[in-house]
């Protein structure tokens, strides 16, 4: 899509993933380079203090530069990929709260504050709103409430003329990157720093000061450049599986494939979203994918 309209909607930084060797998403991380011949470089300690100044290491650390990752614009994407949608045709119900998925015996009836549509099959993304629209969904997924901040660099050492995102698997999972303005840097935090979100239509969105001071203590421990307090805060949503795998396949219960579930990506679903999408639309025209999704298909799961 980028390719198509000529809009920069990603950009590749590079990301240093930063973290303890004992811990199993680095060692995970290391084996997967192993496996597949990623493109990618160890920092030294030594040499990451000269190139990545901002950054503080804990002994036992390890540091990969994943020379392929980067960050996409978000906002930007979904109003391009949108807008390129209505060109090819599709139709947009903008503002139009879907109340039920009905399957029936030769389609799917879409129930909307609109009124009613039928289709031969529909494809449901309904994010942290699943468990409200699928009550009787075989599986848990947890909707948490996320914070993201965003702090000021007190020298400018973030924006240079290397500026990749990281990742730090331990002891406190984070994760960052500087922003394309070059005023600030953006960080987040693992699930497990979440608290539930409750009702996803009653979202609290106000940071109280008591939910800022795991970002003072990352700040103060790993990121001393930055000043503690944040320019910038946002409040959000996401679901999450208790194995951090989507859901992904036809909605369990209904006796066809009519309906195509997406739900449950546990904060890894945007930048993946154009491989779900190639998913989910082979799954809605040929009931099958030649993507390995075993892994995260609906097909004779068990648990979530």
């Amino acid at each position: 899509m980028q390719q198509e309209t000529g809009r920069e909607l990603r950009r590749l930084t590079g990301c240093l993933l930063m973290g303890s060797t004992q811990e199993q998403q680095m060692s995970t991380v290391l084996e997967s380079i192993a496996e597949h011949g990623l493109d990618h470089e160890v920092l030294e300690t030594e040499a990451m203090a000269k190139r990545f100044p901002q950054y503080r290491l804990e002994d036992g650390d390890a540091v990969v530069l994943d020379r392929r990752a980067g960050f996409i614009r978000p906002e930007l994407t979904i109003q391009t990929a949108a807008r390129r949608a209505e060109q090819l045709g599709a139709v947009i119900h903008r503002y139009t709260t879907v109340r039920e998925i009905v399957p029936l015996a030769n389609g799917v009836e879409i129930r909307t504050d609109a009124g009613s549509d039928r289709f031969d099959t529909a494809v449901v993304t309904p994010g942290p709103w699943v468990n409200d629209l699928l009550p009787e969904l075989p599986w848990e997924v947890d909707v948490r409430r996320l914070i993201s901040a965003w702090f000021v660099s007190t020298t400018g050492v973030w924006f240079g003329e290397e500026r990749p995102a990281f990742i730090r698997t331990s002891p406190t999972q984070c994760y960052g990157l500087p922003s394309p303005d070059g005023i600030s840097v953006k960080l987040g935090l693992s699930q497990a720093l979440h608290k539930l979100a409750g009702d996803p239509n009653q979202l609290d969105r106000t940071v109280q000061p008591e939910e800022l001071e795991v970002y003072r203590d990352l700040i103060g421990r790993y990121l001393p450049d930055l000043h503690p307090e944040p320019i910038r805060l946002s409040v959000y949503m996401e679901g999450y599986t208790k194995s951090s795998r989507p859901l992904v396949g036809p909605l369990p219960g209904t006796g066809n494939e009519n309906v195509i579930l997406l739900a449950g990506f546990s904060g890894y679903g945007f930048k993946l979203s154009p491989a779900y999408g190639d998913i989910a639309a082979d799954l809605a025209l040929n009931g099958s994918s030649a993507q390995p999704i075993d892994f995260i298909s609906t097909a004779d799961r068990t648990a979530a």
